[in-house]
Parts: structure tokens; sequence; C-alpha cells
């Protein structure tokens, strides 16, 4: 739950994707009042100890101004060696920034991110990509909730207007139609999802309804392919972050798990909420997809 986060994993390599959003980092601590633990994973086949310890107290020495701060150093798989540290704890962010500053696929490339968010049960927060010398720490004033197909759920919707009722912020629902083709037509087969823009219009109105009057919200319908109108809505509605369920940003590759691409060419930072069977079966009990 992002509103009760007491704990802020940022898991660091010291590449320049790290270097890049330690703004939003201590962003996100000062909002939450949370503490912050500074987490490196280091192969102790390539680097000694010595070096990997000298390189963790000297990466982002403000953070030594926090009331609570710690610097957690391990060895071993860094995949396996953050998702042990973060399967100790409770209410935690895990922060992982891209690999690659670009955020783009890369040949042969096995992501780390989507093993993480696939594997473990707690909110991850990360970057589509990092353009750098631009600001990763704008204010989250206007929080967007990707809600593609019902069926992968709307716990993070939840949870993401509880935020934004927490922050003052304005919570924008979006939602993409796929664009009519011969494939579109098998989809009622497959998805409960709404077929036409007017039924999704009314679907998130829905939804809306169901949240505290107090947030505010906004909706966003457009049709079209997912990968070009997405960008579009989130440059439309002011976007400062974009919550998605683990199930949406997270596709099956050939190498395995991998950050689905269509929001790996979002500027913006993405929280990825898992699921809560809790905050499902009271959503789903007030909630029907509209027939088209």
């Amino acid at each position: 739950m992002l509103h009760k986060i007491n704990e802020i994993v940022f898991a660091t390599d010291f590449s320049d994707s790290s270097h890049a959003v330690i703004p939003a980092v201590a962003q996100w601590v000062d909002t939450l009042g949370a503490k912050l633990t500074l987490l490196h994973v280091y192969n102790p086949s390539r680097t000694m100890y010595r070096e990997a310890d000298a390189l963790l107290q000297s990466f982002f020495a403000e953070a030594d101004n926090y009331p609570h701060c710690d610097r957690v150093l391990v060895s071993g798989d860094p995949a396996e060696g953050i998702a042990s540290y973060c399967e100790r704890r409770s209410n935690i962010l895990l922060m992982l920034p891209p690999s690659d500053l670009t955020g783009l696929p890369r040949p042969w490339h096995r992501s780390m991110r989507a093993r993480l968010i696939k594997r473990l049960s707690v909110p991850i927060w990360t970057l589509g990509r990092v353009n750098v010398g631009e600001s990763t720490s704008t204010p989250n004033r206007h929080i967007g909730v990707w809600l593609g197909e019902p069926e992968e759920g709307l716990s993070h919707l939840q949870q993401a207007a509880q935020y934004a009722s927490e922050t003052g912020g304005t919570l924008h629902l979006l939602h993409v139609v796929d664009e009519i083709n011969e494939g579109s037509l098998i989809k009622p087969l497959t998805s409960g999802g709404p077929m036409g823009e007017e039924t999704a219009d009314a679907w998130l109105r829905d939804i809306a309804n169901t949240l505290d009057p107090a947030c505010r919200v906004e909706v966003h319908v457009a049709q079209g392919r997912v990968s070009r109108e997405l960008p579009k809505l989130i440059r439309r509605s002011g976007l400062n972050m974009l919550v998605a369920s683990h199930q949406s940003l997270v596709k099956r590759g050939w190498l395995g798990p991998a950050i689905n691409p269509i929001f790996g060419k979002c500027a913006i930072s993405l929280v990825s909420m898992p699921f809560y069977s809790r905050f499902e079966k009271l959503m789903h009990e007030e909630i029907v997809v509209p027939a088209a």
C-alpha cells in the first residue's frame, strides 16, 4: 500500500541510471517520511568487498542527512539478493532504475526488473527510460492508472486512489480500446474488456464512482494501438506517475519475463503494484463492465 510505506529500498548498481534517479528517490523519501535503504549486491568473483563497500558508502552521500538511512551490501546474484532482502520486509517500496539509460530492449538481455516484478509482492518503482539531463523528480500531483483488461485486476487502482487522496493529487484513469480489425473480432472470447470508446468511458466512470468522493478523478479513453495511443494519453493528461498492475507491466518473452515494451517507451515514473485479493473482491462486487 503506497500510503503506508515505511521503508524505501533503493537498489543501486552505481550506473548512470542510478545516479539519474536520485532526485526521484529523495522526493519519495520526503513525501512518505520513510526510512531509506541503499542496497547493493556485488559479485565477489569480480569485485572485492572493500571496493564494493567504498562505492556504496560514497554513493548518494546526501542520504546520510536523513534521520533513518541504512547502507546494505550483499554478495551474490543481484536479482536473488534484492528479492531475498525484500521478502523479509513488509510495507516497502522497491526502487529499481532501468539498467540502460534508453530503456530500450537489448538482444539476449534478461530483464532483472521483470524477474523481480514477477516474483515479489511489493510495490516496485521504475522508469520506462531515463533521459540524461532531464529531471526525474517532478511532484506526483497527477497520478495515472493504466486499466487494460478487466482480467488484470483492479487492486492497483484502489491503492493509487488512496495515495492520491492522501497526497492531494488528481487520479487519471486510462484505457485504450483496440483498433478494429479481424483480430478484434475474437476479443470477446478471450477478454471481458470494453469493445468501443463509449463503452470504455462508461466502464471507467463506473469505476470512478466506487472511489472515495474526495478523490479527484479524470477519465481518458482512446482507440488504436496501445503503443501509439498510451504515450499520447500520458502527455495529454500531464501525468507525473503511472500506476499499473504487475500483470500489465511484465510480459512473457523468449528469455523469460520482460518489461512490456508499451511501458518501456514512456519517460515517466512507473509504479508496478502487486495483486491483492481483498481489494479485487471488493472492487468486482461493485463494478461490471458494460456490454458493448
